[in-house]
């Protein structure tokens, strides 16, 4: 199991878990670097005792300073070095065992439709201790798992403390978990050799985040007095953590198709969680995000060019899926080349920041 390399790491997780235990939602980056600095520390100080496989929401190249809202989230190994949760980590392995004794026997009523851990799946889980199902301590515990690959994802609410979990074949190597470490061991297996270690590598200034770069094609020049362009201009671009972490490992392994596949079936289940909707595909976005009043804030214009903004985006929740999802949902499996996947993941990371904008919001009105 991961564990800070010093003090002042230990200090950072225990401020991250102590806001979320009291407030049920993870705090912004402004906030722990004001507590941090509150107390005599530093965040780069703090942070460079800590790595990803502890800690969510930064850049491993952390010369890159986060946005002031980005939230700051814990992995379950993150949780497991704080005071106060070994509550939440027993419910989150009850979780995991009660999720993979429910999945072999789901019947999907529609196509892509995956089955869902709900707070009443839980009741009876043999080997946790009913009196720790509170709801405080089932909060916590899937808010440390909707991330983690055991899961596909889920929903959180914390002014009423409801959540769900959605999963799939990927929670079967789990199904008998009893102690964390074993989890652990298993979800490096699951993970892979590549990911293991590069989230076990420690926050520094080094650029280690996944990140494509695809070469542009040449552009014609207008005229003469036009100065001539180079022959390729590389891009690069970190994707976004949601979309790193479902694509990432898939990638570097040559599975491109699937790593397509999971960017898009990611971006779908945040929208399916934010909407706080069931549909999917093309119909889904068109619930979500249609006229007159989106369910979801993905726009960023405030005056006339709100209304066709709006629609624009629209249209490119549903392109993604009709054109880039739905192929590879429902086959022929096929293979994507390496340059046009690099591409498609971009986009892909793109509609993922547009819905960071719904969260921003959702947590300024909370804080107010």
């Amino acid at each position: 199991m991961p564990h800070p390399t010093g003090e002042s790491g230990y200090v950072l997780l225990d401020t991250i878990w102590a806001h979320f235990t009291t407030h049920h939602r993870w705090p912004s980056f402004d906030f722990i670097d004001r507590k941090l600095y509150a107390a005599g520390l530093t965040y780069e100080e703090a942070v460079q005792q800590l790595c990803p496989a502890l800690l969510r929401g930064l850049d491993p190249d952390i010369s890159r300073v986060p946005q002031g809202t980005q939230e700051l989230s814990l992995t379950i190994a993150g949780a497991a070095n704080c005071t106060g949760a070994n509550s939440a980590i027993r419910v989150f392995l009850g979780m995991v065992r009660t999720a993979a004794s429910i999945e072999p026997h789901f019947q999907p009523t529609q196509p892509g439709e995956r089955p869902v851990l709900m707070p009443v799946d839980l009741k009876g889980e043999p080997g946790t201790d009913p009196k720790l199902l509170t709801k405080d301590v089932m909060f916590a515990a899937a808010a440390l798992g909707v991330h983690e690959p055991c899961f596909g994802g889920g929903g959180t609410n914390g002014e009423e403390l409801n959540w769900s979990l959605s999963y799939d074949r990927s929670i079967r190597p789990f199904a008998d978990v009893q102690r964390l470490e074993e989890y652990w061991r298993i979800r490096e297996q699951v993970v892979g050799p590549a990911r293991a270690e590069a989230d076990s590598r420690p926050f520094s200034n080094r650029l280690t985040e996944f990140a494509v770069a695809p070469a542009l094609a040449p552009a014609l020049a207008f005229s003469d007095s036009v100065a001539e362009l180079p022959e390729k201009l590389s891009v690069t671009c970190v994707l976004h953590p949601l979309i790193a972490e479902v694509a990432a490992e898939r990638f570097s392994s040559g599975f491109h198709y699937d790593a397509v596949r999971s960017a898009f079936q990611a971006v779908e289940h945040r929208v399916q969680t934010l909407a706080g909707v069931r549909e999917v595909g093309e119909k889904l976005m068109g619930i979500a995000l249609g006229k007159p009043a989106p369910m979801i804030t993905v726009t960023r214009s405030t005056g006339t060019s709100l209304e066709s903004e709006q629609t624009g985006m629209q249209f490119l929740f549903k392109g993604a899926m009709g054109a880039l999802r739905n192929p590879r949902m429902h086959g022929p499996d096929e293979k994507d080349a390496r340059d046009e996947a690099e591409e498609m993941l971009v986009i892909a990371s793109f509609l993922m920041r547009r819905l960071d904008i719904e969260d921003e919001q959702r947590e300024a009105a909370a804080s107010t």
